[in-house]
């Protein structure tokens, strides 16, 4: 399936650099699938290792396991992809010296994990490190052919969609949400357009990363990172104004529960959207770290985690609503994150919430959703009372584009063409 991240693998490709690429990203978001079609398109030959298979970080034994696999033709030609790189302990302080020996080598690790260490960072000369998440919405419209719908989003500017258009866009929108973003989930859903067979699989992949929690932290740590996971669908349930331990064990304390809170994060399993209190830019002097809203890896697995239900009987209406709109903040964290970057959210004691902003070419935006009628909803005012400095607004709403005065409404289904 195609994924949108190949546009930045063919940059790296068809640049004059000799970085490394560095491909980070939970487990499950196909990632090595995505590399290996990359490598299988562009390159003569691929050298594929899982290090987790037994690696030894020595660069005379690393020579001596490619040479005993490869030809030297494949090795100088090809691309040589080692992947699950996150087993090995200072695995990017070895590829960096490896490297500087094979100048000759084009290199692609691949690491189940989002955490980037300091020395990665350092070094960004060597390292072309890219982030992998779960399928957008528009990369699901790919993946079920439907390039016409894709085509009238992008014109949506020039030329409104039908309604017929637009009924057929939230018709798969709707799926979209039901299925989720995983690309194993989405290709079974692709074949069979069974949904009995999709929550299975979603079951499975929540399994799989129980375990991985289990095989990464001792017994107590687990057990805290497990209830945190476990907490996420309730905490996006309820209108606080930020992440509350309280709701992961009754009486628990942030420092009980901040490490395991950063462990699912550097798993790739969850995300932190951190509160700002002002809107001058950069936002990230206004950000007020100990106040954060926790998202999970895909709305379709918080679905699965849930409870929620899947059949073809739920209407996209119901999605939009239930679990007080859990569902749909995390569908449009994604997408949003995805299309503009870094987010935030901003409230104002008792009176207003905006749930995401973000940094626009001269002052922050303010995004406010409207999916449901809410006639008293009077957060972006307040918002801009607060923050005289911004102008402009965007409004996410079953309806079609528009801009009225400040306000730029957006559908929700092009939030990727942003």
């Amino acid at each position: 399936m195609y994924r949108n991240i190949i546009e930045d693998l063919v940059a790296w490709q068809e640049g004059t650099g000799r970085q490394m690429l560095y491909i980070k990203g939970a487990k499950g978001v196909g990632k090595t699938w995505t590399v290996r079609d990359f490598a299988t398109a562009f390159f003569p030959a691929q050298c594929y290792v899982d290090v987790s298979e037994g690696f030894t970080p020595d660069a005379e034994a690393l020579d001596a396991l490619l040479a005993s696999r490869f030809t030297e033709q494949e090795l100088t030609t090809g691309l040589i992809i080692f992947d699950e790189v996150q087993t090995v302990p200072r695995i990017a302080e070895f590829f960096y010296e490896y490297a500087k020996m094979h100048r000759e080598y084009r290199i692609c690790l691949i690491a189940s994990t989002m955490l980037i260490t300091e020395f990665e960072y350092s070094h960004s000369d060597c390292f072309k490190l890219l982030r992998m998440r779960p399928m957008s919405f528009e990369e699901f419209l790919i993946a079920n052919k439907a390039h016409s719908f894709i085509d009238a989003i992008r014109k949506h500017k020039d030329k409104v969609p039908t309604n017929l258009e637009s009924g057929a866009i939230l018709s798969l929108l709707r799926d979209y949400l039901l299925v989720g973003g995983m690309p194993g989930v989405v290709s079974a859903y692709v074949k069979t357009k069974d949904l009995t067979k999709i929550r299975p699989l979603q079951e499975e992949l929540i399994a799989s990363y129980t375990d991985l929690m289990k095989e990464q932290f001792p017994h107590a740590m687990y057990q805290r990172t497990k209830r945190v996971w476990s907490s996420i669908p309730k905490q996006l349930s309820k209108d606080n104004k930020k992440f509350m331990y309280k709701l992961v064990e009754d009486n628990a304390r942030s420092r009980e529960y901040a490490e395991a809170t950063q462990n699912l994060c550097d798993l790739g399993l969850a995300r932190k959207m951190p509160r700002v209190k002002g809107s001058t830019i950069p936002l990230e002097n206004h950000v007020d770290y100990k106040s954060f809203e926790l998202f999970f890896l895909d709305h379709g697995l918080l679905r699965a985690v849930a409870g929620l239900p899947l059949h073809d009987n739920v209407r996209l209406e119901d999605i939009l609503t239930e679990s007080g709109g859990a569902i749909a903040e995390q569908y449009l964290f994604e997408e949003l994150s995805s299309s503009i970057g870094v987010l935030y959210y901003w409230i104002s004691g008792a009176t207003a919430r905006v749930p995401f902003v973000y940094e626009g070419k001269d002052s922050a935006v303010p995004v406010d959703i409207r999916l449901v009628p809410n006639h008293k909803a009077q957060n972006i005012k307040v918002f801009k009372e607060k923050n005289p400095e911004t102008h402009m607004s965007l409004r996410i709403t079953l309806d079609k584009l528009s801009l009225e005065e400040e306000v730029m409404s957006i559908p929700i289904y092009g939030l990727w063409n942003i």
